[in-house]
């Protein structure tokens, strides 16, 4: 099995040699590449995620990205008093943000190897870098989100995931206007409204529980006196 966690780290690093941002500081052996903002509030992350299934005959690698803001991360854990917020603002996996719209794996064993390390590598430049590069203007993320959601390309799904940033960092209309871009598209969008006006009526508004996926940003648009526009 050393044989096998050597290809994996090996791979690891000659993806991130042909990533063509060269700023990213490479951790844990380079299975995490890391790098901040210019105005040290941001960190990205590209995560390369192995498996304890990993064989001579398979290796998995599983590419994911991170935006974190420090900033936020503080404000979240004073919204919520919980300790363990992490402040993150995107988190998908690569091939979710890719033509593969899944969370795809790749396998390093065998002759294909240094195809996938190529592959994985224009992927990343292509359309993971242009995210990052989105975040380092705070102003210019924010009309992005607000105008398009989290659909970053084509390929992305929409997400509330950075609606703590939007409420953290942007205008109140503009957080507003990211919200309902959301909701307009969700197809829950009932029991997104239905909560929303079952808030009015409740005393204590508990930000740790999400009675169903997304229900928590809910209750921190609410709070944060966000409107639903019909």
């Amino acid at each position: 099995m050393k044989e096998v966690r050597n290809i994996f780290i090996e791979s690891c690093n000659k993806i991130a040699d042909l990533i063509q941002d060269k700023h990213f500081k490479a951790i844990q052996k380079g299975q995490i590449l890391k790098k901040k903002s210019k105005n040290k509030d941001i960190v990205y992350e590209i995560v390369f995620q192995s498996s304890f299934r990993n064989t001579n005959f398979h290796i998995s690698i599983l590419p994911h990205i991170n935006v974190y803001s420090k900033k936020l991360k503080e404000w979240i854990i004073e919204q919520t008093n919980n300790s363990y917020s992490s402040g993150i603002v995107v988190s998908e996996y690569l091939g979710n943000i890719t033509p593969y719209k899944t969370s795809k794996s790749w396998n390093l064993a065998g002759l294909s190897r240094e195809k996938y390390i190529e592959e994985i590598a224009e992927l990343l430049n292509k359309y993971a870098l242009p995210i990052f590069d989105l975040f380092e203007e705070t102003t210019s993320a924010i009309d992005f989100l607000a105008e398009n959601g989290q659909q970053f390309n084509k390929y992305v799904d929409d997400s509330l995931l950075p609606l703590g940033f939007m409420i953290r960092f942007a205008p109140k209309e503009k957080a507003e206007k990211f919200f309902n871009h959301f909701i307009s598209h969700c197809k829950f969008k009932g029991r997104i409204i239905e909560l929303y006006k079952s808030l009015e009526h409740s005393e204590n508004i508990d930000l740790n529980y999400s009675e169903f996926s997304y229900a928590s940003d809910i209750k921190l648009a609410y709070i944060n006196k966000l409107k639903i526009i019909k």
